[in-house]
Protein backbone atom coordinates (compact mmCIF):
# COMPACT_ATOMS: atom_id res chain seq x y z
CA UNK A 1 0.00 0.00 0.00
CA UNK A 2 2.91 2.33 0.77
CA UNK A 3 4.28 1.88 -2.74
CA UNK A 4 0.89 2.56 -4.33
CA UNK A 5 0.62 5.80 -2.35
CA UNK A 6 4.18 6.77 -3.31
CA UNK A 7 3.50 6.29 -7.03
CA UNK A 8 0.17 8.10 -6.83
CA UNK A 9 1.82 11.07 -5.10
CA UNK A 10 4.71 10.98 -7.57
CA UNK A 11 2.27 10.96 -10.50
CA UNK A 12 0.39 13.97 -9.14
CA UNK A 13 3.69 15.78 -8.52
CA UNK A 14 4.98 14.93 -12.02
CA UNK A 15 1.82 16.13 -13.74
CA UNK A 16 1.91 19.31 -11.66
CA UNK A 17 5.54 19.96 -12.71
CA UNK A 18 4.58 19.51 -16.35
CA UNK A 19 2.28 22.52 -15.98
CA UNK A 20 5.36 24.69 -15.45
CA UNK A 21 7.56 22.93 -18.02
CA UNK A 22 5.32 21.91 -20.91
CA UNK A 23 6.84 19.33 -23.20
CA UNK A 24 8.95 17.73 -20.46
CA UNK A 25 7.85 14.32 -19.16
CA UNK A 26 8.52 14.24 -15.43
CA UNK A 27 7.08 10.73 -15.13
CA UNK A 28 9.64 8.93 -17.30
CA UNK A 29 12.43 8.89 -14.67
CA UNK A 30 10.04 7.00 -12.39
CA UNK A 31 9.63 4.33 -15.04
CA UNK A 32 13.40 3.96 -15.25
CA UNK A 33 13.66 3.62 -11.46
CA UNK A 34 11.09 0.81 -11.53
CA UNK A 35 13.09 -0.96 -14.22
CA UNK A 36 16.37 -0.46 -12.36
CA UNK A 37 14.93 -1.99 -9.19
CA UNK A 38 13.35 -4.86 -11.16
CA UNK A 39 9.83 -3.71 -10.29
CA UNK A 40 8.59 -4.87 -13.69
CA UNK A 41 4.93 -5.22 -12.73
CA UNK A 42 4.91 -1.68 -11.33
CA UNK A 43 6.73 -0.44 -14.44
CA UNK A 44 4.11 -2.01 -16.69
CA UNK A 45 1.13 -0.68 -14.71
CA UNK A 46 2.63 2.78 -14.29
CA UNK A 47 3.74 2.88 -17.91
CA UNK A 48 0.19 2.14 -19.05
CA UNK A 49 -1.32 4.72 -16.69
CA UNK A 50 1.25 7.37 -17.58
CA UNK A 51 0.79 6.70 -21.28
CA UNK A 52 -2.92 7.42 -20.92
CA UNK A 53 -2.23 10.52 -18.84
CA UNK A 54 0.34 11.87 -21.30
CA UNK A 55 -1.84 11.11 -24.30
CA UNK A 56 -4.77 12.86 -22.65
CA UNK A 57 -2.75 15.98 -21.83
CA UNK A 58 -1.02 16.21 -25.21
CA UNK A 59 -2.18 17.82 -28.41
CA UNK A 60 -0.79 15.23 -30.83
CA UNK A 61 -2.67 12.22 -32.13
CA UNK A 62 -2.53 9.04 -30.07
CA UNK A 63 0.77 7.17 -30.13
CA UNK A 64 3.50 9.60 -29.17
CA UNK A 65 3.65 8.51 -25.55
CA UNK A 66 3.68 4.88 -26.56
CA UNK A 67 6.72 5.54 -28.74
CA UNK A 68 8.30 7.64 -25.99
CA UNK A 69 8.05 5.03 -23.23
CA UNK A 70 8.78 2.10 -25.56
CA UNK A 71 11.97 3.81 -26.75
CA UNK A 72 13.11 4.51 -23.20
CA UNK A 73 12.47 0.89 -22.19
CA UNK A 74 14.25 -0.45 -25.27
CA UNK A 75 17.35 1.66 -24.64
CA UNK A 76 17.25 0.75 -20.94
CA UNK A 77 17.28 -2.99 -21.68
CA UNK A 78 19.85 -2.70 -24.45
CA UNK A 79 22.23 -0.50 -22.45
CA UNK A 80 22.04 -2.41 -19.17
CA UNK A 81 23.97 -5.25 -20.78
CA UNK A 82 26.99 -2.94 -20.94
CA UNK A 83 26.65 -0.61 -17.95
CA UNK A 84 25.50 -0.86 -14.35
CA UNK A 85 22.00 0.59 -14.31
CA UNK A 86 22.60 2.56 -11.10
CA UNK A 87 25.67 4.33 -12.44
CA UNK A 88 25.47 8.05 -13.17
CA UNK A 89 26.91 7.40 -16.63
CA UNK A 90 24.01 5.07 -17.42
CA UNK A 91 21.50 7.73 -16.39
CA UNK A 92 23.34 10.40 -18.39
CA UNK A 93 23.17 8.19 -21.48
CA UNK A 94 19.44 7.73 -20.92
CA UNK A 95 19.04 11.49 -20.43
CA UNK A 96 20.76 12.30 -23.70
CA UNK A 97 18.74 9.62 -25.46
CA UNK A 98 15.53 10.99 -23.89
CA UNK A 99 16.30 14.45 -25.26
CA UNK A 100 17.07 13.21 -28.76
CA UNK A 101 14.11 10.80 -28.70
CA UNK A 102 11.76 13.60 -27.57
CA UNK A 103 12.93 15.80 -30.43
CA UNK A 104 12.57 12.98 -32.95
CA UNK A 105 9.09 11.87 -31.86
CA UNK A 106 7.60 15.35 -31.68
CA UNK A 107 9.16 16.31 -35.02
CA UNK A 108 7.90 13.16 -36.69
CA UNK A 109 4.38 13.21 -35.29
CA UNK A 110 3.85 16.92 -35.86
CA UNK A 111 5.00 16.62 -39.48
CA UNK A 112 2.76 13.58 -40.04
CA UNK A 113 -0.20 15.57 -38.75
CA UNK A 114 0.72 18.65 -40.75
CA UNK A 115 1.27 20.72 -37.63
CA UNK A 116 3.76 23.54 -37.52
CA UNK A 117 6.33 23.04 -34.78
CA UNK A 118 8.75 25.72 -33.63
CA UNK A 119 12.14 23.97 -33.89
CA UNK A 120 13.72 26.29 -31.34
CA UNK A 121 10.96 25.61 -28.80
CA UNK A 122 11.30 21.87 -29.43
CA UNK A 123 15.06 22.12 -28.96
CA UNK A 124 14.58 23.86 -25.59
CA UNK A 125 12.05 21.24 -24.48
CA UNK A 126 14.51 18.52 -25.43
CA UNK A 127 17.31 20.31 -23.59
CA UNK A 128 15.10 20.61 -20.50
CA UNK A 129 14.39 16.90 -20.75
CA UNK A 130 18.12 16.17 -20.76
CA UNK A 131 18.67 18.42 -17.73
CA UNK A 132 15.68 17.43 -15.58
CA UNK A 133 15.84 13.68 -16.27
CA UNK A 134 19.01 12.92 -14.26
CA UNK A 135 18.14 15.36 -11.48
CA UNK A 136 14.72 13.86 -10.97
CA UNK A 137 16.10 10.34 -11.31
CA UNK A 138 18.51 10.95 -8.40
CA UNK A 139 15.72 12.21 -6.16
CA UNK A 140 13.31 9.41 -7.07
CA UNK A 141 15.92 6.67 -6.87
CA UNK A 142 17.15 7.76 -3.44
CA UNK A 143 13.72 8.26 -1.91
CA UNK A 144 12.04 5.25 -3.47
CA UNK A 145 14.83 2.74 -3.04
CA UNK A 146 15.67 3.77 0.54
CA UNK A 147 12.37 4.86 2.03
CA UNK A 148 9.59 3.17 0.08
CA UNK A 149 10.57 -0.05 -1.66
CA UNK A 150 12.93 -1.61 0.87
CA UNK A 151 11.81 -0.17 4.17
CA UNK A 152 10.69 -2.75 6.68
CA UNK A 153 8.48 -2.10 9.64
Amino acid sequence: MKEAFWWFAYTVFGVWLQKFFPGVDFLAPGLIVCLQLAKFRAALLLGLAWTLIQEGMGSLAFGGSILWYAGLCLVFFQTRAYLATESPFFVLILSVFAAVWHFAIISLLSSLQGLSMDAQQLFYESLQTAVFFPMLWVVIFLIYSRKVAFRHG
